[in-house]
């Protein structure tokens, strides 16, 4: 090319100016193509040039040579730099175009929130996941301040916020909730910094927020979980140590009301009469305790049967209207369909009672208490605790409006003696029997509470098919003037052996049987009663369950092998079908409880004796 120049300007212009068009050309190629390699290029072309036209003295330029050789090669040289200059902020350019197109593909495809304000908190920048996260497209957020997604709280904050970070303060990773579009909250990890211009100035402000709700809500549910195994195996704990000091206790008042009985009866004065009454009284009403320690430590099985839930909740509403007071109101929402389960009649209506009654003392000034019944449907959980199987169930649901209570209050509130209450106001062991009745019937209790809103139980029992009520079927109750409140009068004759290593409990059961004309011989365990039954013969063997060396039950079916002839009668402090189950004793083995009175000992003897009793009033 520069040879054609060169002959179409010898046509057209003088030979210096020829010369200066052939420098002037190579930095102006290279300048366009931008390449060292052109420059260095178009250098030689120049160089040849000249040395053409130092040898041809035809040609234009063949004087002061080694001037324009050296002009040639110095522009050359200049040309190549400057080239490889603009070659290299050209590669830079094309690489940073690259990176900010990334980056821009980064941002607009990321799950995070990635959103920029200026330093007084108006949006300027929102991507793709900040519209998925909020619900808040682009040109509705754009222009905004950020304060559309804080909560109150934060939106008070946002000045002094916005203040630390214009004075060029980072925010590393910290949690936060924020508000939707819809109104709903989530929670978020945030992170926070400033943006500055090229002079070191901020002039807006960055942020990252994530969606960590889901992650969140598996945090709360393994917190829960690890709460609720945590509670399992405290209450088992403490229901096996209820349930031994359950029967230590009947030991001690087996021997305090029957000694009441005792005097009673040798009693004329009046004053001291009534002042034994109110013993027993006493008696009584711990007697009743003892039995909920042993339902919570379910050693006293119900009868469980199907039960329709919506009676259950109108019967306990006729109670418990006239027991609550006045300043409660009682509301039931029955099922929208038949909804049944099988349950102890008795201890469900336990259950609402004694809920409504807690619900009532969280409401000194009055409020309101919802009963409510529903079918749920449990899905596979692993993590359940208790482990519920999928299926149906019915959801009793018992709120209130009281003062509520704080999360270390109702992490505890099923533990037996925990109360709240006033010192004498209860005995702590309505919500343990509660938990007792429900679990043992398959099911769950859980509570939520908050303070000056409420609190909510839910318990969840597996259903059953509704049964239609027959014409005349009757629901069991109590009825009064049973046996307990009448004398047997027996015949008295027979030889009993009593097993009990409890000394003062034996001195009761002697003292009763030998005053209604038993012949009796003790013994303080089971291996000195088998010795005396070797030795002389027997009626009737009367033996506790727990004794040491060999237990009641070894001692029973030791004596029906062997011993056929003697009758057995078996005395515990646990319930009938827990020490049958526990302590494998066949159902032809009759029991009695303690603590019992003179009249229950010796009818429970009298029956086993076969002995033909004559009640009377006492």
């Amino acid at each position: 090319m520069l040879v054609i120049v060169a002959v179409v300007a010898d046509f057209l212009t003088p030979p210096d100016v020829v010369f200066l068009w052939l420098v002037l050309l190579a930095p102006v190629l290279a300048a366009i193509l931008l390449r060292p390699w052109a420059v260095a290029g178009v250098g030689l072309v120049a160089v040849l040039l000249v040395e053409v036209m130092s040898v041809r003295s035809d040609l234009p330029g063949t004087t002061n040579q080694i001037v324009r050789l050296v002009l040639v090669l110095g522009m050359t040289l200049l040309s190549v730099g400057f080239a490889h200059r603009l070659g290299m902020l050209e590669r830079r350019a094309h690489r940073g175009a690259e990176q900010e197109s990334t980056l821009a593909a980064i941002v607009r495809t990321s799950e995070d929130a990635v959103i920029t304000t200026d330093v007084t908190g108006v949006v300027t920048t929102w991507n793709d996941g900040a519209t998925r996260q909020y619900g808040w497209e682009a040109g509705e957020a754009i222009g905004r301040l950020i304060a559309m997604v804080l909560t109150p709280d934060q939106i008070v904050d946002l000045p002094a916020t916005m203040a630390a970070l214009s004075a060029g303060k980072s925010i590393g990773v910290a949690e936060a909730r924020r508000v939707r579009k819809d109104g709903s909250i989530i929670d978020v990890s945030v992170s926070m910094w400033p943006i500055r211009d090229r002079l070191g100035q901020v002039v807006a402000v960055a942020r990252i927020e994530r969606n960590i709700t889901t992650v969140k809500r598996a945090e709360e549910r393994h917190r829960q979980i690890i709460e609720r195994s945590a509670l399992a195996e405290r209450l088992e704990c403490l229901g096996q140590l209820a349930g031994g000091v359950a029967h230590d206790f009947n030991n001690l008042l087996a021997i305090n009301l029957n000694y009441i009985d005792f005097v009673l009866e040798d009693t004329l004065d009046p004053e001291a009469r009534d002042d034994l009454a109110r013993a027993r009284a006493s008696g009584e009403r711990a007697r009743d305790l003892t039995q909920q320690l042993l339902l919570f430590a379910r050693q006293e099985p119900g009868d469980a049967e199907i039960i329709d839930v919506d009676s259950v909740i109108e019967d306990a509403r006729a109670l418990l209207g006239r027991t609550i007071g006045d300043h409660v109101e009682l509301i039931t929402r029955p099922s929208r369909q038949p909804l049944a389960i099988r349950a102890d009649l008795g201890r469900m209506e336990q259950v609402l009672l004694n809920l409504v009654i807690n619900a009532r003392d969280a409401m000194p000034d009055g409020g309101t208490v919802v009963i409510e019944a529903s079918a749920v449907r449990l899905d596979d959980d692993p993590d359940r605790l208790p482990p519920l199987p999928a299926g149906p169930y019915v959801q009793l649901q018992v709120s209130d409006t009281g003062m509520g209570m704080s999360p270390d209050v109702a992490a505890r509130i099923f533990e037996p003696f925990f109360t709240t209450k006033a010192k004498g106001k209860g005995t702590g062991l309505g919500l343990a029997t509660v938990y007792a009745i429900v679990t043992d019937a398959g099911g769950d209790i859980t509570v939520s509470s908050e303070f000056n809103v409420g609190t909510t139980f839910r318990i969840r029992l597996p259903a059953v098919a509704a049964r239609e009520t027959r014409e005349g079927e009757a629901v069991a109750g109590k009825v009064g003037g049973g046996e307990a409140d009448r004398t047997a009068q027996g015949s008295g004759r027979g030889r009993v052996l009593v097993a009990e290593d409890d000394a003062e409990v034996r001195k009761i059961v002697v003292r009763i049987l030998e005053s209604d004309g038993y012949q009796v011989t003790e013994a303080e365990h089971g291996r000195a009663a088998l010795d005396r039954i070797h030795r002389q013969p027997f009626d009737l063997l009367l033996t506790d369950i727990v004794m040491p060396e060999m237990s009641g039950s070894s001692l029973a079916e030791t004596v029906r092998l062997h011993h056929p002839g003697i009758r057995i009668l078996l005395i515990s402090g646990y319930s009938e079908a827990a020490v049958r189950v526990e302590h494998l004793v066949a159902d032809g083995i009759p029991m009695i409880r303690k603590p019992f009175t003179a009249v229950e000992l010796l009818n429970a003897v009298h029956h086993s004796l076969g002995v033909t009793t004559n009640p009377a009033t006492s």
